[in-house]
């Protein structure tokens, strides 16, 4: 099976946020799961940012 990886400029495209959400979000250890490639290049598969995303989907704000 072949699975889409995309780099942080892609991601930030892809689903509007901004890159330094996706970096703040590494550093905290709260954001979508990453790959890390070589000593400085991240990397995201795109089934992991849809789950990650799905996953903060909420109805009201109560749940959140």
């Amino acid at each position: 099976m072949c699975k889409k990886i995309i780099d942080e400029k892609e991601a930030s495209k892809l689903y509007g946020m901004s890159k330094a959400w996706f970096r703040r979000k590494r550093w905290e250890g709260d954001g979508p799961l990453f790959i890390k490639v070589g000593s400085r290049s991240i990397r995201y598969q795109v089934s992991d940012l849809d789950e990650y995303f799905t996953s903060k989907k909420f109805h009201s704000t109560s749940e959140a």
